[in-house]
């Protein structure tokens, strides 16, 4: 907020996904908060090809309509009734807060849906441009409108890559002009879509009115789950997930990580044996192999490869190709290399990465030598995330759709959160998950039917991660068959008793006790990638070491979040890189300020302060106690009335003035972050330490000259009514006082 408290300008970062396409298409657009739906719907446009001839409406997730009115009559009587004005909605307004969602729909005879989400919102700097643009994305624009939605484009892609195919179907005509025209439906141009959005000038709306509250989930979908936290539950009631809270402005607070030296994780990417099968038929291919129409081996080279690379040790125990035999039985009756799974898989991917081009009805590779490390680590790293972009758009489980299938997504984000905050090389165990789940007292036949959905969600999430390398993934030494009990379950729900199945949750934990049930734990190089993922979808990743050449205000922000042996690690990289004096000063000048900002950042150099015992730094600190800025003044007079002996000099009167401003400091961070019965749970979670430090010094906190001095103290006395009436009473005459004499 600014200080005449109107909204400070901001930017929102959307992601915007094509509903339905597979693999995604997507956009990450960055537009002004205070601009209107009306500009979102030309950009929309212009960021997924659209020519803009049909209707168009927005949805937000209260069920209210935003479009062109005038024009949605003409569908129907009444169909625009009650439809808000797009260009007289602020984008901000409608998603008022991290993880808001909106709906779009394009053409309501192809109906090109569009899922909107912010991502977060980015602070727009005094006298910066007001622009809309592009930071991200996956897949070419849609070719063409009227073509029957996701599913006419899901054909034209595919008779694309089959030419002998396209015949004078009703896409021919399109294929070859697309064909003509060299249509890549991978090509992503980033730049050349901001340039087109540019030209886009975003109008201004001041909107007031703002949603209703919702839960908030984080960045790219991942809600960040602990060990004691699995996943939300079906059946409304259970509180597991409940309890997954965000930090401040919906950024999930990450524990920073090391990562394995560059030349590790190349070596392991070509040690993944999908990868390793891809750079190895690109070799095969160097001198140029024939390709069919449809842009595969021909089955004769199909074989040779097949059975030359040996690329049947992909296949699994279930496939054909998995013993001798039945090896030479499927390659004789072999007519399409796309029918060869354990070929096909491989081939896309050396294909898609650019390791083997098709020119001429031939396929040119290279050695796997010709790739560079850096280029292949690149790539390998945009596979995963791929991976994770379709897991949360379809879900983790094939053939799952709707509400399941949403879950199932959200329940493969959640693990993938728990995954990356886990220590290294701790596991993550499913029976351990679900254990402490039924440990909170949970039952019934709606929660039996979470847990077989999380079991089977996490046995095949664990099996896509292994494929790339990205996991180490252990089975159960239990026959646990996850799916079949999950379908056992939904069948059940059928009848009357969903809970009387002989596979539920609760007598499958009675088992439990000795066996192991299915782990898995990040490789270093799914560490590497799920980082790279984050880090795309604006999630901040930190490194440990990251921050040694950064300057003090980048430090203490970054610190937060982390253990107290991180933190120790990071400040004594980063102290290394200057002299005490030097890095005293930086950590006093951004300690000033009187935003929480800058609170949380003082609260975090105290810490940092404390540690300096060169005599230059305590120089700093003396000088800065004598100085009249706020924040500043007060950490280096408490630093300094912290120490000992002459070492001090400070006098003891000006160190308590000190404190209690620090105090009402902190307190001012703890108010600000909980609202209602959350301050309430926060207060008796501290009361062996809080009631004492505030009984004893209500009296003397409303004499505190700090800017939230009233608002504490009233939140503190609303808050603490239901936890001890005489305390909140003393709280809220001290906010009076407080108020009185400003």
């Amino acid at each position: 907020m600014r200080p005449d408290g109107k909204t400070a300008p901001s930017d929102l970062q959307l992601k915007i996904v094509l509903h339905g396409t597979r693999p995604p298409l997507w956009r990450r657009l960055v537009l002004p908060s205070d601009t209107s739906l009306g500009t979102l719907h030309d950009a929309i446009q212009v960021a997924f090809g659209w020519h803009g001839g049909h209707l168009h409406l927005f949805t937000d997730e209260f069920g209210r309509g935003y479009g062109d009115a005038a024009r949605l009559t003409d569908i129907g009587p009444g169909f625009g009734r009650g439809v808000g004005d797009e260009y007289a909605t602020a984008l901000g307004d409608v998603l008022a807060e991290e993880g808001a969602r909106l709906h779009y729909v394009y053409d309501f005879g192809d109906d090109w849906e569009h899922r909107i989400t912010l991502e977060k919102a980015l602070p727009r700097p005094a006298g910066a441009e007001r622009t809309v643009r592009c930071v991200g994305g996956r897949r070419a624009d849609v070719p063409a409108e009227d073509i029957g939605g996701v599913w006419g484009l899901a054909e034209v892609l595919e008779l694309l890559e089959a030419p002998d195919k396209a015949g004078h179907g009703p896409h021919g005509e399109l294929v070859a002009e697309l064909r003509a025209a060299g249509y890549d439906p991978a090509a992503f141009d980033r730049d050349g879509m901001t340039a087109r959005l540019a030209q886009l000038t975003p109008d201004m709306v001041s909107g007031t009115a703002k949603p209703p509250a919702r839960d908030r989930t984080g960045h790219c979908g991942v809600r960040w789950l602990t060990a004691e936290d699995v996943a939300p539950c079906t059946c409304g009631q259970c509180p597991v997930g409940a309890g997954v809270d965000e930090p401040a402005e919906g950024v999930p607070v990450l524990r920073p990580v090391t990562l394995a030296p560059q030349e590790d994780l190349v070596a392991a990417v070509r040690g993944v044996p999908l990868f390793d099968a891809a750079l190895r038929l690109a070799a095969w291919c160097r001198e140029g192999r024939q390709v069919t129409g449809g842009r595969v081996l021909r089955p004769a080279l199909a074989r040779e490869a097949v059975e030359e690379l040996q690329l049947w040790k992909l296949a699994d125990g279930d496939s054909p190709y998995a013993d001798a035999v039945g090896r030479a039985r499927a390659l004789k009756s072999l007519r399409s290399a796309k029918d060869v799974a354990v070929l096909d898989d491989p081939w896309r991917l050396a294909v898609d990465g650019g390791m083997i081009t098709i020119s001429g009805g031939r396929a040119w590779g290279g050695a796997a030598t010709d790739f560079a490390d850096e280029d292949l680590l690149e790539f390998w790293a945009a596979t995963m995330g791929d991976l994770l972009e379709e897991i949360g758009e379809t879900g983790v489980l094939d053939g799952w759709h709707g509400e399941l299938g949403e879950l199932t997504a959200g329940i493969a984000d959640g693990l993938v959160g728990l995954l990356y905050n886990a220590p290294d090389d701790a596991w993550a165990d499913v029976d351990d998950l679900r254990a402490k789940a039924r440990e909170a007292g949970e039952n019934g036949p709606e929660f039996d039917l979470f847990q077989a959905l999380f079991a089977a969600s996490f046995r095949q999430l664990g099996k896509e991660l292994t494929l790339l390398g990205a996991v180490e993934y252990e089975p159960g030494d239990g026959d646990d068959p996850a799916e079949q009990a999950l379908r056992t379950l939904l069948n059940a729900a059928g009848g009357q008793e969903l809970g009387s199945s002989g596979t539920s949750a609760a007598a499958s934990d009675r088992s439990r006790d000795d066996r192991r049930g299915d782990r898995m734990r990040l490789t270093p190089l799914g560490r590497y990638g799920l980082r790279a993922y984050l880090m795309e979808c604006g999630v901040p990743a930190p490194l440990l070491g990251e921050y040694a050449e950064a300057d003090a205000d980048a430090l203490l922000q970054g610190l937060r979040g982390h253990s107290p042996e991180e933190m120790r690690q990071e400040v004594e990289g980063w102290l290394r890189h200057r002299s005490a004096a030097d890095a005293a000063v930086g950590l006093l000048d951004a300690c000033a300020g009187n935003d929480p900002e800058a609170a949380a950042k003082r609260a975090v150099a105290r810490l940092v302060l404390a540690g300096l015992d060169d005599p230059r730094a305590l120089r700093v600190l003396r000088k800065a106690a004598d100085s009249d800025v706020e924040g500043c003044r007060q950490v280096a007079t408490a630093t300094l009335g912290a120490r000992s002996g002459q070492e001090a000099r400070v006098d003891p009167a000006r160190a308590e003035a000190a404190g209690l401003w620090l105090f009402i400091d902190g307190l001012s961070l703890f108010v600000t972050a909980q609202e209602g019965e959350e301050l309430v749970r926060g207060f008796l979670e501290h009361r062996t330490t809080m009631p004492e430090a505030l009984g004893h010094r209500v009296d003397d906190l409303w004499r505190v000259e700090h800017p939230a001095t009233a608002q504490v103290l009233a939140e503190l006395g609303e808050g603490l009514r239901g936890v001890d009436k005489q305390l909140a009473k003393r709280m809220r005459a001290a906010a009076n006082k407080a108020r009185s004499r400003r």
